[in-house]
């Protein structure tokens, strides 16, 4: 039990070094919209399908906002999970009803250093995924059927983990941050998807 007690005291060392070091990067603020982008007004229909397929850049902790990140995107997906990360964001396991393939969107927590009205669109979007799901807690939840709904957010490229997340697909796309959530009738993802 003491070895035990050492490998849990060690981990969450680490962990709160990692979080640490995490949240006061440039890809952090690049996440939270902290980094005075201006975000377009325009929106680009897109696909998980079509995202997973972009480019890998070389990513690190102290990377800007690439040229990639600046679109705005709305998906049509089906939720299938749903947790809440140790840095607070709302993560979401997306599948793409076609092709089956995954990929990740985050909702960041609406306290953080981005202007108010991002702020704003972050608590609305957290609370259409309570509404869901339920406030989702860092053990997650994965949904027996999955739920039809609309994302519109920011592209945005992760780095590599040690241990990759439920949903990550091999070019570390995301949506992050997501700016709305709308929850779908299947029937009208279907007919978005025709």
């Amino acid at each position: 039990i003491q070895a035990l007690a050492y490998i849990l005291a060690a981990g969450s060392t680490l962990l709160g070094f990692e979080l640490h070091e995490h949240v006061h990067s440039a890809r952090w603020k690049v996440k939270t919209l902290a980094d005075s982008v201006a975000v377009p007004a325009t929106v680009t229909r897109s696909t998980i399908e079509e995202q997973c397929a972009l480019p890998a850049p070389r990513i690190a902790e102290t990377v800007p906002r690439l040229s990639s990140e600046r679109e705005v995107f709305v998906i049509s997906a089906n939720l299938i999970a749903a947790k809440k990360e140790f840095d607070g964001d709302y993560h979401l396991v997306l599948e793409d009803p076609v092709t089956h393939l995954h990929m990740i969107a985050e909702i960041p927590e609406a306290a953080g250093k981005a202007p108010k009205v991002y702020l704003d669109k972050f608590a609305a979007a957290r609370k259409t995924i309570d509404k869901i799901a339920g406030a989702p807690g860092v053990l997650g939840k994965t949904f027996p059927r999955p739920v039809p709904i609309e994302i519109t957010g920011l592209g945005f490229f992760d780095d590599e983990h040690m241990f990759t997340p439920k949903g990550m697909p091999a070019n570390c796309r995301e949506i992050h941050p997501v700016l709305q959530v709308r929850l779908l009738e299947p029937r009208l993802l279907e007919h978005q998807l025709l």
